[in-house]
């Protein structure tokens, strides 16, 4: 759990291309007049989130309840569009100086909400302040590629690269919110965070909501529309359904899947949702601890659960099979290689034998009550893995001990998530790389390190993926975790909002949404 003009840029070649033809239709299917032109300035936004920020600082955050709030708080060099196109934010173009060296020229009227004035000395401490170790950031796998930023020129960053970095854009738009140091230093980061985005911190009553107000000083003409944002902490998915029919809300995130019918069709709603920006699901081992330190037990759990039960039984039919990072429509998908593609139950009872488990064995699973798609993933497996003698029970808990339990490796088998999965390397270099800011599986492979570390320094998208099959070959094969799903997300919303879509980096962009009365 862990999520400008284009004429100016480099090209990004196919994966942009892939993503832009898939993306825009289904995005305009499914959005049923999400994007109409009678935006009404004004009015406060009524959300729901499936649960509480850990904290609001983006540099350490860990849940994407996080994300979805403090990405409307800051800004970004660059984004992705729901297309999958490079676009502008605080930086107006991009160029590839040579292939370790990008500079961004930037905007000139950006402030931060503490009023200090937006320039390149920001792009600097932000990445300075991710790569310190002292920060503790999940993120600076993401850029460890970069040896230098030089902000001599207010209005220009360079950013000089040890070497050729393949998804160094991508994670600019993913990750890259740029912070102020006299906010960070001067104030509590986690609790009161300061940017320059669409809205503006309020407050934090914990566990009941966050409150956001409009920034006047916006960088970006005639935005936001909103005046103000109440993010309501709603972890039961009932509870956020009957607050939005009953007027009390105006957007949820998280339909229930059993509901996405119904509420699709009822004239009431907007449903949006788009299959090509979602999440990977997948079962976790603690690959340090018995019985799944052995790659025998976990391959033979690999071989014994069908995807396309936990399919329909936890998601209801919606989503995708899950085999890897990314879904089908993304450019870098390949199943080429995968191990346990298929349910095999024969072969799966061999290797737990050659483990030394001709009898069978036990073995317990962290549950997530608060995810139910997440829990009930698990009552699958449990059920399925019956047949090859092993009985696994649930221990259901709450969302904070479960994450303390997963960080500290004090777990046999979850089911867990990685957001904002675009490019592999988000997935690789900070799940399954050795030593990974977010390796809870405390999986070490010395050969899929290098083959990592060799993708992320190719500029060359075949070069690239040929070496991410390979990746995926050893790793499923290791199966310090399993793939098994690929989730969709679904927003629902009153009829009197709009401009709600979802794109690559599954940022809420609320700075777009309004009330159309």
């Amino acid at each position: 759990m862990q999520l400008s003009p284009l004429t100016p840029q480099r090209p990004v070649g196919a994966l942009t291309r892939t993503l832009a033809a898939l993306t825009i239709g289904l995005l305009l299917a499914t959005s049923t007049g999400a994007f109409a032109a009678d935006i009404k300035d004004g009015g406060e936004l009524r959300a729901a989130l499936t649960g509480e920020p850990d904290v609001l600082d983006p540099a350490t955050s860990s849940i994407y309840t996080g994300a979805q709030v403090y990405e409307g708080i800051f800004s970004k060099l660059i984004d992705l569009d729901a297309s999958g196109q490079f676009v502008s934010d605080l930086a107006t173009k991009w160029t590839q100086v040579d292939p370790k060296t990008w500079k961004f020229d930037l905007v000139t009227n950006a402030t931060f909400h503490n009023g200090e004035t937006f320039t390149s000395a920001d792009v600097k401490y932000t990445f300075e302040r991710i790569l310190d170790p002292k920060t503790a950031s999940a993120y600076a796998g993401l850029y460890a590629q970069i040896e230098s930023v030089d902000a001599t020129d207010p209005a220009v960053a360079v950013f000089h690269l040890k070497s050729p970095f393949g998804p160094f854009l991508t994670n600019l738009a993913t990750n890259g919110e740029i912070v102020n140091k006299k906010a960070i230093e001067s104030g509590d980061p986690a609790r009161t965070p300061v940017g320059t985005g669409p809205f503006e911190f309020v407050e934090w009553v914990q566990g009941d909501h966050i409150s956001l107000k409009k920034n006047p000083t916006y960088f970006k003409a005639g935005l936001p529309h909103l005046d103000a944002i109440t993010y309501k902490f709603l972890p039961v998915d009932q509870s956020r359904i009957d607050a939005l029919s009953a007027g009390e809300l105006d957007w949820v995130d998280a339909v229930p899947l059993q509901q996405v019918p119904a509420l699709k069709a009822d004239s009431r709603f907007t449903y949006v949702t788009s299959p090509v920006a979602g999440i990977p699901d997948f079962l976790a081992f603690n690959t340090k601890k018995p019985p799944f330190d052995n790659p025998k037990v976990r391959q033979a759990v690999a071989l014994a659960i069908s995807r396309s039960d936990i399919r329909d039984v936890a998601y209801l039919g919606t989503g995708e099979l899950g085999l890897e990072e990314v879904p089908t429509g993304s450019v870098w998908y390949d199943a080429t290689g995968v191990f346990g593609a298929e349910q095999d139950i024969a072969k799966a009872k061999q290797l737990l034998t050659e483990a030394g488990y001709p009898n069978g064995l036990s073995v317990e699973y962290l549950g997530l009550p608060q995810y139910p798609e997440l829990l009930k993933t698990g009552q699958v497996v449990r059920d399925e893995l019956k047949a090859i003698g092993i009985d696994m029970t649930i221990k259901p808990v709450d969302v904070s001990i479960w994450y303390d339990a997963y960080v500290a490796g004090n777990y046999q088998v979850t089911s867990a998530y990685q957001e904002r999965t675009i490019d592999p390397d988000n997935f690789y270099s900070l799940v399954i790389k050795s030593g990974g800011p977010i390796n809870t599986v405390q999986y070490s492979n010395p050969d899929v390190d290098a083959l990592i570390d060799k993708a992320a320094a190719s500029s060359d998208d075949a070069e690239r993926k040929d070496l991410y099959r390979q990746i995926r070959t050893t790793v499923t094969a290791d199966a310090p975790l399993v793939f098994v799903h690929y989730e969709t997300l679904n927003y629902l919303m009153n009829k009197t909002v709009t401009g709600s879509g979802i794109t690559p980096t599954l940022s809420l962009h609320m700075e777009n949404v309004g009330f159309t009365q």
